[in-house]
Formats: structure tokens, C-alpha cells, sequence
């Protein structure tokens, strides 16, 4: 079924053909193949000595001047690996049927759009490896339905595929399994991997660091329980280490690059782009119109419920779950720009939704206890809300809700419209980039 919608949406936008998928934040992500493999010149020279064929218009390269007077690649180079599969089958296809070989023509732009597919799959068949160790495959079957076709996951999955969401999605629920794994047996095999999978999970987005908080506190749940866990951790540190040292490699290409370039080996390429600790968006973050994860994915609250229940069952996962749900959606919302620009719903929060999916199979298994009349009512519930979720994000995708001006006036304006409301920009409130910037928005 996902593989059929996901190609069908894919193949009616065709957005390789208008050359719209290689985009905006994708760029940055992608850059590092083309320069490096084709125009042989991470340095970027040749944007610099044809400023007008590599604009802005023409979505070729995004690059920032560092204070050396170097150009400098702004986001880290996870997504370009993840990428480099479908980079190369591109650039034969390229060669092969006589299209452009600068990394940003159609074949390209089609096999990076479908990666987005591929990791996906790869996310939910390690997911539901997971949840088959603690549920049914009824709960785990409707579990994965509801997350995928119930949230903004597909729109990411399938839209914008080539976004760095997915990816991260797929690597998490990776991250997952191999630390329950290692839990279960420290050995080298499972320590390779789970340093492989977090070193690029790291080098994809560094807050994902936070994901090992889930390795450190799973199976937690009394102070016993954290005395044997620091015993674990002192009897295998040779593992530890290695885990360490494999994850720092995986780093280690970006640390390079960033000497090489700006003269440091850590650089920060975001320049007037910060945290604001001080003032983090939770409620407008979860509840507010502009983009409220509870708002444009509220299947999601069941997750929350499902959380909660963790500490009468499956109490292993109680306390890395709630405490990796907090500190990111922290942090996540303490971003300058909490709200991630033009995008659907709060798309930071699809990165965590393998945690989120294992609080709500227990949610599912409570609801599959109880009477066939409140079981029948709450799945009915729950495959409106993907109804729901799914007709919201055909009007995203129509304009009819606003790319990153909503406000409570124009949510329940267009909430049943299948066109574009003639008062729409009067009711949307566009963001003061240059104030959030600043704190003030």
C-alpha cells in the first residue's frame, strides 16, 4: 500500500521534471556530492568564478562565505551519504540517455526524490522488528498504518521525500533495535553497528545525540536497575569505547571539511541562527495553529496517552521514552525558527516518531482489551483522524492551509474547503523571519 501511494503521488507531481525536489534545504544536503565527484572542487571555486549560472534561480548550490572569505557548505554532510546510492544511479542514468551531468538534472533529481521511499520501508521493517518483540502483528500492522498515513510522515515520505526527515525516521528506528540488542548481548557485532547507525545519525543532525539517551536508560526503571546498567556499561567498556570511536569516524569526514575550509575543525555555518533556551514555543509548538503538532497530527495524542501507560506496562521503555520526548521537543522548540519555515505540521517532530510509535502500540494493546463496542469506537476514531490527516495534507498541498501563516482565523475558515479561500491572506499572519531571528517572534 506504501509503496503504490507513495510512487502514485510521486509520479503525478513529477517534480524532477520541474527540477523542485533538489530544493531550498536539500541543497546544502545534497551539495557534497556534485562538488566533490563531479565538479572536483569541494572548495567550490567554480560557483565563485560563475556567479551567474550558480544562483539562487537556478537552485544550484547554496553556499555561505565563512570569515576566512572561503565558501562553506551550511548543513552537515549525513543526508550526502544517505544520498550517494542514488547520486550515482542518477549520474549514469545522466550519461546513459544524454542529459546534463552537473548533478541537478531530472535523473538526478528523480532517484534522490525516491530515496525518501526506500528509507522509509527500511525505517518501518526495522520498527516493526522492534514491536514484534512486545506486540501482536494485528497492534504493530495498524500501529505502522496509523503513524504513516495518520501524521505528516507521508507527506515527507512522498512529497518532499528527499528531506532529511525520513532518513532520520529510518536511522532512529535502526538506532532503536540495535540498542536493545546490545543491551540483551554486548558483543562486537552489535557494538559496530549501533556506532555506525548513531555516527550517522550525529552526522545527519547533531541534536540527534540525544537518541543514546534511549541506549543509556532503557530497561531502567529502578535505582537497582541503574546501578546494573553502570555495571554494564564498566564490565563492556571496551565496547563502549568502540561505539565511541566508530561514531567519531563517521564524524570524523565532516571535521575535515570544516578544517579544511574554515581553518577550525568545529564551525558553526548556521551564522545569526541560535537556540533561545530562554524561550522556548512548547504551547504554540503543540497546540498553536501556525504549525501545532497536536493541531496537524493529532493522532498523535494517543502516542502522549500511550506514553503515560508505559509505567503500568512495558515499563522497560517508560523512562528513556519520556525523558527523550521532553528534552527534544525542548530543544526543538527553543530553535529561532520553532516553527521550520514553509512545511507540514511541525515536520522536527517526525525524526522521534519511532520512539513515539512503540507508546502508541501500547495504547493499541489497552484499546484491544477492552469491550468490541469501545474497541470498535476507538479505532473508528483513530482511522478518522488518518482520513483527517490525509485530506489536511491535500489542502497543504492546494495552498488552501498556508505554507507558514495560519492562524486560528484561517484554520477554521478553510476546515472543510476543497478550494482556496478568497480571504486567506487576510486571515494569515506571515512570520517576521528577521524578528525571530532575534528572539522576538
Amino acid at each position: 500500500m506504501l509503496i503504490i501511494s507513495i510512487t502514485v503521488v510521486n509520479l503525478n507531481l513529477s517534480k524532477w521534471k520541474k527540477r523542485t525536489v533538489i530544493d531550498w534545504d536539500i541543497v546544502s544536503y545534497y551539495s557534497y556530492l556534485p562538488a566533490l565527484f563531479i565538479e572536483g572542487d569541494i572548495d567550490l571555486k567554480f560557483v565563485e568564478k560563475n556567479p551567474e549560472y550558480f544562483t539562487i534561480q537556478n537552485k544550484m548550490y547554496f553556499p555561505l562565505k565563512c570569515p576566512n572569505g572561503n565558501l562553506v557548505i551550511k548543513t552537515t554532510m549525513g543526508m550526502s551519504v544517505l544520498y550517494l546510492p542514488f547520486f550515482i544511479v542518477g549520474h549514469i542514468c545522466a550519461k546513459l540517455f544524454g542529459y546534463e551531468t552537473h548533478g541537478f538534472s531530472e535523473p538526478y533529481q528523480l532517484f534522490i526524490q525516491f530515496s525518501g521511499l526506500v528509507y522509509l520501508l527500511i525505517g518501518l521493517w526495522y520498527l516493526r522488528k522492534v514491536l514484534l518483540m512486545y506486540f501482536n502483528e494485528s497492534i504493530i500492522a495498524f500501529s505502522l498504518f496509523c503513524i504513516v498515513f495518520g501524521t505528516n510522515l507521508f507527506f515527507y515520505g512522498s512529497v518532499h521525500g528527499a528531506m532529511a526527515h525520513v532518513a532520520d525516521f529510518m536511522l532512529a528506528a535502526m538506532f532503536i533495535y540495535f540498542s536493545i540488542h546490545w543491551i540483551n548481548a554486548p558483543n562486537l557485532n552489535n557494538s559496530v553497528k549501533l556506532g555506525m547507525v548513531g555516527g550517522l545519525l550525529v552526522l545527519i543532525r547533531p541534536i540527534n545525540l540525544l537518541f543514546f539517551l534511549f541506549f543509556m536508560l532503557f530497561r531502567v526503571v529502578t535505582k537497582a536497575d541503574f546501578v546494573n546498567r553502570i555495571k554494564l556499561f564498566i564490565t563492556n567498556y571496551k565496547y563502549l569505547l568502540l561505539i565511541a570511536v566508530i561514531g567519531v569516524l563517521c564524524f570524523t569526514p565532516q571535521l575535515l571539511y570544516w578544517k579544511h575550509i574554515t581553518g577550525h575543525f568545529f564551525f558553526n555555518s548556521y551564522v545569526g541562527e541560535r537556540f533561545y533556551f530562554d524561550n522556548p514555543h512548547i504551547l504554540e509548538g503543540l497546540f498553536g495553529f501556525r504549525k501545532g503538532w497536536m493541531i496537524y497530527s493529532p493522532i498523535m495524542i494517543f502516542s502522549l496517552v500511550g506514553m503515560v501507560l508505559l509505567f503500568k506496562k512495558h515499563n522497560d521503555f517508560a523512562l528513556p521514552l519520556l525523558g527523550l520526548t521532553v528534552i527534544y521537543v525542548y530543544i526543538v522548540l527553543s530553535w529561532w525558527c520553532w516553527w521550520y519555515g514553509g512545511s507540514w505540521g511541525l515536520r522536527a517532530m517526525i525524526d522521534v516518531y519511532p520512539f513515539l510509535a512503540i507508546a502508541f502500540a501500547v495504547y493499541l494493546q489497552r484499546v484491544y482489551r477492552f469491550t468490541t463496542r469501545i474497541k470498535r469506537t476507538a479505532i473508528s476514531v483513530l482511522l478518522i483522524l488518518v482520513i483527517w490527516n490525509l485530506f489536511q495534507t491535500l489542502q497543504y498541498r492546494w495552498g488552501i492551509i498556508h505554507y507558514d501563516g495560519m492562524t486560528r482565523e484561517a484554520y477554521f475558515d478553510a476546515l472543510f474547503r476543497i478550494t482556496k479561500s478568497p480571504d486567506l491572506e487576510k486571515l494569515i499572519k506571515i512570520p517576521d523571519y528577521e524578528k525571530a531571528k532575534r528572539g522576538e517572534e
